[in-house]
């Protein structure tokens, strides 16, 4: 006798990509977990005093004050158009700058270290550096976003770029396409899910970035919110800005994951069929040993 053992990883990657966003958040663990941070916030509250760790039901209060306020929701959405913004233009340049790079060894030979450069100068420095430049807050808010989410825009599509096999590209030419076409065919599924990456990287890096550019100067936004807050020993108001703005934050990374998922939904068809064709026989030992 036998039975038959199947490669489990490819399938469980396929049924994974397919789950939908709200039962990955529906899952009982998810709730254990939210259940013990407010059991610990709720002792911490009891033990350090309402001052520094302020009661839920404070918070929560001024979560539904600040969420159902008109006021509240124009900190918000102004706060998330300039992160949105900034990403989309950080994201534009900087899959172009990708391509050429990959693309052209040379190019590659002085965009490369121009980026990297770039990358490593602390985004603070950034901060400082918008704030002497510009007078305007938009200006400032801007040119942070995009001179600290260009590069991983760009160094992701490069990488994922050059990972596209050689022998794959020069296949493709020997059917001599267009150019368009190539691209369309070769090269855009090959530094998609690069690119979502990026995004998900970009995203909370984007929104941090922001919130320290609005605590210089900004007269709107979540971050001039947080810093009259401050001044005002509001610590439950902190919190409450914290969460809503941590909450925006989740319900876009579902919907990246959302769209990445139906983007790459052609990759669960080969998967699934390499999960069957790792079908192997192997000997029942139980039976063996009965």
């Amino acid at each position: 006798m036998s039975r038959t053992t199947k490669a489990a990883g490819p399938a469980t990657l396929a049924a994974a990509a397919r789950t939908p966003v709200w039962r990955r958040i529906a899952d009982p663990r998810i709730a254990v977990l939210i259940v013990a941070f407010l059991a610990i916030w709720k002792v911490a509250s009891m033990v350090i005093g309402g001052y520094n760790v302020p009661t839920i039901s404070s918070v929560a209060s001024q979560l539904w004050e600040t969420a159902s306020s008109t006021e509240g929701l124009q900190n918000l959405g102004i706060t998330l158009l300039r992160v949105g913004i900034g990403l989309g233009v950080a994201f534009l340049i900087g899959t172009a700058l990708g391509l050429f790079a990959g693309a052209s060894k040379s190019a590659a030979g002085y965009l490369l270290p121009i980026v990297r450069f770039i990358q490593g100068i602390p985004s603070l420095s950034w901060v400082i550096i918008a704030v002497i430049w510009f007078s305007n807050v938009e200006l400032r808010v801007f040119f942070v976003m995009l001179l600290v989410t260009l590069p991983g825009f760009t160094l992701q599509t490069y990488d994922s770029y050059r990972a596209i096999p050689a022998e794959l590209r020069d296949m493709a030419r020997s059917f001599r396409p267009s150019r368009w076409a190539l691209f369309r065919e070769i090269t855009l599924p090959g530094v998609t899910p690069g690119l979502f990456t990026a995004w998900k990287v970009n995203l909370g890096l984007g929104i941090r970035m922001v919130l320290i550019a609005e605590l210089v100067g900004a007269t709107v936004g979540v971050g001039s919110q947080l810093l009259t807050a401050q001044q005002l020993f509001d610590m439950a108001a902190v919190v409450s800005w914290t969460l809503l703005l941590a909450i925006c934050m989740l319900i876009l990374q579902a919907v990246i994951d959302g769209i990445e998922a139906y983007a790459l939904r052609y990759r669960a068809v080969p998967q699934q069929a390499a999960a069957k064709d790792a079908t192997v026989s192997s000997p029942d030992l139980s039976a063996a040993k009965g």
